[in-house]
């Protein structure tokens, strides 16, 4: 009876022992977790704030695209690229040849 009553106070002894221990009011924790790091004390990038844009800066891409569209129209030019007409789906490569050969059977023959 007495093993059994030590071993119960032994048992609780140990669990208590395990638990969670509670710091005390003002001391630091033996570990710092990912999550516990103050945000001033974070290492990497400083974040820097892109800079304003000027109304000239915007003027000037502006005038640069209208200069690179010009261009792009020249060289489609130069190169006899035009806009191909669009095709009519309802008379594809299958309809069209079909019409040629009764066309050419139709043909009177020398």
């Amino acid at each position: 009876m007495l093993r059994t009553l030590l071993a119960l106070v032994t048992l609780a002894t140990v669990a208590a022992a395990q638990g969670a221990p509670v710091p005390a009011p003002g001391s630091l924790p033996m570990e710092i977790r990912r999550g516990d790091v103050p945000p001033e004390a974070k290492l990497g990038r400083t974040p820097v704030a892109p800079a304003g844009q000027s109304g000239a800066a915007l003027s000037e891409a502006e005038r640069a695209v209208v200069e690179f569209e010009q261009a792009q129209r020249a060289r489609r030019f130069i190169r006899g690229e035009t806009q191909q007409p669009l095709r009519r789906p309802d008379l594809g490569y299958d309809v069209s040849s079909g019409i040629q050969q009764k066309n050419l059977q139709r043909a009177p023959r020398p």
